[in-house]
Parts: C-alpha cells; structure tokens; sequence
C-alpha cells in the first residue's frame, strides 16, 4: 500500500509537537530549580558580507531571577554586568562604563542571550515559534522563530543545544537579519553551586569615565 507524503507528515506532525512540549516542559522543570550558575564561554561573532569571524572567549556568571555578568577576557577584555535593572558595561580599554536601566521585558542587558536558562514554557510559547530541529542519545536542538512583537525579534531565528542531563543550554545560535550570526558555546558548566562574592558589582580603577544614558 502506498502512503503519500502528506499523510506521512500528518502521522508525524503530533509526534514532533507531543515530543517539543516534552522537552519544554524538561526545561521548564530544570530553569525552576536553577539558582545559580557559571561556565566558560567561546562566543563567535560572524560577519556575512565579511565573510570574517571574530572569536571571544571568557566566564559567564548567573543568579536568578535577575542578576548576569559576562566577563569577556580574550582577545579583548571587558565586562558586562545586570544587578536587576542597572546595566553596566566596562571597556579597560577605553577607561569607560557605559550605564543604563533596562525596561521590562526588554531583553537587553545579556539577557536576550540567555533564553532557555530558567525560561518557562509559557515564556517560549508567548515570544518564539519553536520547532525541534534534531535529538540525539545526549541533546536536542530547537529552533526558536521571535514573533514579531518579542524583544529577540532583533533575530531572525535562534538555535539552542539542550543537553538532556541538565536541560540547559550547551550552545545557542543567534541568526541576524542580515545573515550575520552569534554562536556561543558553553563548557564547564556549574548548576547550583556557590558564586564568587561581588561577582555582580564592579571595581573600577579611578579615572574610569562613567556614561550614564
């Protein structure tokens, strides 16, 4: 008996979408427990007409629900830091900080790099379009499309690597408008565990000009 493609695809569509709100629920029960969190990071930063990438690499530090700091240490250093709503970014190099308070639910801040930490189901349904792209014996690969009126509509599509031990991310994909991309790959990752105290506060050397938008 032959079976056309589109029942095929019918049969198999409740399948995919039965096992999607299994792994976000998984997420979702994973980003209720998570507290704290820490791992190296190796950002990659491409450029489309370019053609070029530009590699980064350093820590990343968070404590939920609203406390992130990005510490960028290679090639160049510098750091961004969210206590709540106070965003502070700090260029050495420049001898400057850049701060400003980020509105609700704007995104900004680092936060809109962090989707799939602690993010509820509700949250995803509410902002993306998701599909599962692939599932392997270790981790699942979503693919997240930004409604239009979600603060990550500034991309075009986002890419998260589960990993099905603890059900956060181990790699997020940030596809541009203009074919530009972010890849962010995480390692060392430490679920729970005791942050280094002030982590979310910066010393600054004197001199440093303060920039307040």
């Amino acid at each position: 008996m032959k079976i056309s493609l589109l029942a095929l695809s019918l049969i198999a569509a409740p399948v995919d979408a039965d096992r999607l709100d299994q792994i976000l629920a998984e997420m979702e029960k994973a980003g209720g427990e998570l507290e704290t969190l820490s791992a190296d990071f190796e950002q990659t930063d491409y450029d489309a007409i370019l053609e070029e990438r530009e590699l980064s690499t350093g820590k990343l530090y968070l404590e939920m629900p609203g406390r992130v700091r990005w510490e960028h240490v290679e090639p160049a250093a510098k750091v961004l830091v969210v206590n709540d709503k106070l965003v502070r970014l700090y260029n050495p190099t420049a001898g400057q900080v850049q701060e400003f308070e980020q509105k609700q639910g704007s995104g900004s801040g680092g936060f809109n790099l962090l989707v799939g930490f602690g993010t509820s189901s509700d949250e995803i349904a509410k902002n993306y379009d998701a599909s599962l792209l692939e599932e392997t014996a270790t981790s699942v690969v979503l693919k997240l499309v930004p409604k239009p009126d979600s603060p990550a509509s500034i991309f075009a599509s986002i890419e998260l690597t589960v990993d099905k031990t603890t059900w956060t991310p181990i790699r997020s994909v940030f596809h541009e408008m203009n074919r530009d991309h972010t890849d962010i790959d995480f390692a060392n990752v430490v679920l729970n565990g005791k942050l280094p105290d002030h982590i979310f506060e910066l010393e600054l050397p004197k001199g440093v000009e303060i920039i307040r938008n």
